[in-house]
């Protein structure tokens, strides 16, 4: 079994599938239904895929999401984070984990971000480990810099960059946690229409297309469907807002490996006045 594990995380990290090794991967059913394309998104799960967008954040909550993967346990994600405003920017915390106990990569980060007019920017320091049971662990320090811009407002860009020091993880034939570039637009031609698209360029490997669409049918219910290239993988998702509850489930198709399926929760905290008290509430991935 262990052999085969090895062999099937082989086999998907070339196919651009699992994204192993320190490749980025969407975090939360939202990001996931949409294929990804979350650069230009101004919401708490910002934290993981563009830390501009953590300029949208208006009060703490805390996130938490789960991948499974091909029916495989050893290829599941568990992914927590939490974001807070403060006085001059926002901020946030991430910790991300993948693998079991034979190979696992386990990456904490921290987040910062600032808006200057229509123009938001940010900055994430992650400490990344990997964990290979026969042959040790190694650390490295990954940076990511993004930013997002309001061309007018209903259409929005994004660019990010991640590992842009190139951290090096072993000396022998310079092998380095993978440096990968990203940009995208997105149009909201109405409140209740998102329609995103993006491409994404590991510097060692051919660019891939990415495009995401989403759709309030009713009020806080959200249709989501994407696609993204190299190879082709469709996407499908489901977000909901209940009362104090809200989650976010996508599903994920490839060709060969199968399924797979990603559930998250946003919970919100907000502070009320004195006279009413503090409450908790949830916060849909807006």
């Amino acid at each position: 079994m262990k052999h085969f594990y090895f062999f099937l995380l082989f086999f998907a990290s070339f196919s651009s599938v699992l994204f192993a090794s320190g490749d980025p991967v969407p975090a939360g059913g939202r990001a996931w239904s949409l294929a990804g394309t979350t650069l230009t998104l101004t919401d708490g799960w910002a934290l993981f895929s563009n830390a501009a967008g953590l300029t949208g954040v208006t009060s703490p909550h805390f996130l938490f999401a789960c991948d499974h993967r091909y029916g495989l346990a050893g290829f599941n994600t568990v992914t927590a984070g939490f974001v807070f405003p403060t006085r001059y920017v926002k901020a946030g915390i991430s910790f991300e984990r993948f693998g079991d106990q034979l190979y696992n990569e386990q990456k904490l980060g921290i987040a910062f971000s600032h808006k200057l007019d229509r123009v938001s920017l940010g900055l994430k320091v992650n400490y990344f480990q990997v964990a290979i049971s026969e042959t040790g662990t190694r650390k490295r320090l990954l940076f990511e810099l993004g930013g997002i811009t309001e061309i007018t407002p209903k259409l929005f860009f994004g660019a990010h960059v991640y590992n842009f020091n190139q951290a090096r993880m072993a000396n022998y034939q310079d092998e380095r946690i993978p440096t990968v570039l990203k940009a995208g637009l997105s149009w909201r031609p109405i409140s209740k229409v998102m329609l995103n698209a993006e491409t994404t360029k590991d510097i060692d490997f051919p660019a891939t297309f990415n495009a995401g669409v989403e759709y309030e049918a009713v009020k806080n219910v959200y249709l989501r469907t994407g696609i993204s290239t190299n190879p082709t993988i469709n996407y499908f998702g489901l977000g909901l807002q209940h009362k104090q509850l809200g989650f976010d489930y996508a599903l994920r198709t490839h060709p060969i490996l199968g399924w797979s399926h990603h559930l998250s929760m946003s919970l919100k905290i907000r502070k009320k006045t004195k006279k009413d008290g503090p409450t908790v509430t949830v916060e849909q991935q807006l």
